[in-house]
């Protein structure tokens, strides 16, 4: 029996809705994400999600706790005859790889159990040292043939060769094994520093897979543009050497 247990705060209707993940990985890409959907959305959260194996921590926001793992969602929106209603689950911490599986199976069950037909999961990889003014590139990889177009709609490139590790590269294969939609988006990351540019390149994605809602990324492109101007000051202070390798793992 499972130890992961997924506790409703409020009910509401799921039917269609698109469940999107957001855990912490290489440059905090899905956690980046996962905040600035919950926050420019304006969702409410809905449920949280708990393990005696999870670190007995509580998130204080405002004054008042919070679960370190938690469900929000929203209305659902239309526009051009065109429905999207977004669920987010955002965790404070890196679950512990021994129970990847089990929180993963959790997390479909309720959203099969809700009727979310489709997951995205967000996740960066370290590419090393790109060229300066390069643009980061994202892929995508998802658990279905039919699924295989979103692909294309979200105007990312596919990637076919490589080991997908973590919450996302166990939902691909429960998503295959279950017939589940679920699409992995890839951001390439140059260093494991919190990265709003690449987090900016995932919302661009969605925002193209989510048509009835218009997403901005701007505001990341921002706050990537000020903190990699405060890199840039702490290493002309400090200079240090890059690694030149490159990893094809990402999770």
């Amino acid at each position: 029996m499972s130890s992961i247990k997924i506790h409703e705060i409020s009910k509401q209707n799921l039917k269609g809705a698109v469940l999107i993940d957001g855990f912490p990985s290489v440059g905090l890409v899905g956690t980046i994400v996962a905040n600035f959907l919950i926050n420019t959305l304006k969702l409410e959260q809905i449920g949280v999600i708990d393990s005696p194996r999870f670190p007995a921590i509580s998130i204080i926001k405002d004054g008042e706790p919070h679960n370190p793992m938690r469900l929000y969602s929203g209305e659902q929106v239309c526009n051009d005859g065109t429905c999207n209603q977004v669920v987010v689950c955002v965790s404070e911490f890196t679950p512990p790889a021994e129970i990847t599986k089990d929180l993963v199976n959790a997390l479909m069950d309720w959203a099969s159990k809700n009727g979310c037909t489709r997951i995205i999961s967000a996740e960066g990889f370290n590419s090393g040292p790109k060229e300066e003014g390069k643009d980061n590139e994202i892929y995508g990889i998802t658990s279905t043939e039919g699924s295989r177009p979103w692909i294309e709609d979200a105007k990312v490139k596919p990637f076919t060769y490589g080991t997908v590790g973590g919450i996302t590269g166990a939902l691909l294969n429960e998503g295959k094994i279950r017939n589940m939609n679920v699409i992995g988006l890839l951001a390439e990351v140059n260093e494991d520093i919190p990265n709003a540019r690449a987090a900016a390149t995932v919302i661009k994605a969605i925002d193209e897979l989510l048509l009835a809602i218009d997403l901005d990324p701007e505001p990341l492109l921002k706050e990537a543009q000020e903190l990699e101007q405060e890199v840039q000051a702490v290493r002309e202070q400090a200079p240090s050497e890059v690694s030149s390798s490159v990893s094809r793992y990402i999770g």
